[in-house]
């Protein structure tokens, strides 16, 4: 019983993607702990994680929801 496996490559799933969704999960968790820790506001915590969102472009960036404008 040989089965024979094909190997597919889906060319989306770049190393460059995925370690950019690494590194946005990364700082969105240090960002949440900063925000849990009242170090930064939660004004600051979505002005973050847009930056992070920009930064890294996490491979679902745009299902993921926005953080909520919250007025002072």
């Amino acid at each position: 019983m040989n089965k024979s496996v094909e190997n597919t490559f889906n060319p989306y799933y770049t190393a460059e993607r995925i370690q950019g969704e690494l590194y946005f999960y990364m700082a969105q968790r240090i960002a949440k702990a900063m925000l849990e820790d009242k170090l930064i506001s939660q004004k600051e915590f979505g002005i973050l994680s847009n930056i992070n969102r920009e930064t890294f472009s996490p491979l679902f960036a745009e299902i993921f929801p926005k953080p909520l404008e919250i007025l002072p």
